[in-house]
């Protein structure tokens, strides 16, 4: 398998509603919250999808409570399952299997996650041997997302979880070390900050550069202003995160997702690639 041109595969990893048959308003279930302002179970239609599959009410959204759905991103995933995974057949259509449909959202979207890592990461200065080894991965992920649908299972998606995981670790500590020793910086062991709870913290008066936020918790928390360069975000819960006037240009494992859910302003500086919130002021 030829390997994929990483800036194409990058931006194939972003959502396009026209081709998907509206199944992030289907598949996923709803609570009553701050997010969302009804209860919806997975699998029914969200009262708002039109027939043509678009959101009736997609410009309020976030005037009618629907936060949530302002900040989801499917990396694409909603397209290929729609249009690589059923063919381009709807959910509607009575021989397509709905439930099946739904259930690989999640799963693709995990897919693609990956994907969107792999490639980040690749474009970066790492060793070699790592770098065949994700061009490895990649290869395998690519053949396994245009598996038939009974085969895009969990079970199938862990396995791959478990193999990229200690790459992602080593490499995340690699490229944080040499990006602070460009500044004169050294990587410590105060910057291992995984699963942190920081939720509501003010980290704005901290040199935050190289820390590896890993699965930690930053919900409200407060880094506005701040140098975010080399700093690892993946499976950070970032919801409302204050990055006002941060610079977040070279943070690592950073979905736009996540970027949607932060709190950002026209001072915010992302990377080429990423969208900037409609929400941000």
């Amino acid at each position: 398998m030829t390997m994929p041109d990483l800036n194409t595969l990058r931006e194939s990893l972003k959502p396009n509603c026209a081709n998907c048959f509206g199944l992030c308003c289907v598949a996923f279930h709803y609570l009553k919250s701050e997010d969302f302002p009804i209860n919806k179970p997975a699998g029914q239609p969200c009262v708002h999808l039109a027939e043509s599959y678009a959101c009736n009410i997609h410009s309020e959204l976030r005037e009618r409570g629907f936060k949530g759905c302002t900040v989801y991103d499917c990396l694409g995933a909603g397209q290929f399952v729609s249009q690589v995974t059923f063919h381009g057949r709807s959910w509607r259509e009575g021989e397509v299997d709905g439930p099946r449909m739904f259930a690989i959202v999640p799963i693709m979207s995990q897919v693609h996650e990956l994907l969107l890592y792999i490639s980040d990461i690749l474009s970066r200065d790492i060793p070699e041997g790592d770098a065949r080894l994700l061009e490895t991965l990649l290869e395998e992920l690519l053949l396994f997302r245009e598996s038939p649908p009974e085969q895009l299972t969990g079970t199938a998606l862990m396995a791959f979880r478990q193999r990229a995981r200690p790459l992602f670790v080593r490499l995340s500590q690699h490229i944080r070390a040499n990006g602070l020793k460009q500044v004169g910086l050294t990587l410590t062991p105060l910057h291992e900050q995984d699963r942190a709870d920081l939720i509501g913290r003010n980290v704005s008066r901290h040199d935050v550069r190289g820390t590896c936020y890993r699965g930690a918790l930053l919900i409200g928390a407060n880094l506005s202003g701040q140098d975010l360069s080399y700093v690892d975000f993946m499976g950070a819960d970032v919801r409302d995160l204050d990055v006002r006037g941060a610079v977040l240009i070279d943070s690592l494992f950073l979905t736009q997702m996540q970027v949607n859910a932060m709190n950002g302003d026209r001072d915010t500086k992302l990377a080429l690639g990423y969208m900037r919130p409609s929400h941000w002021l």
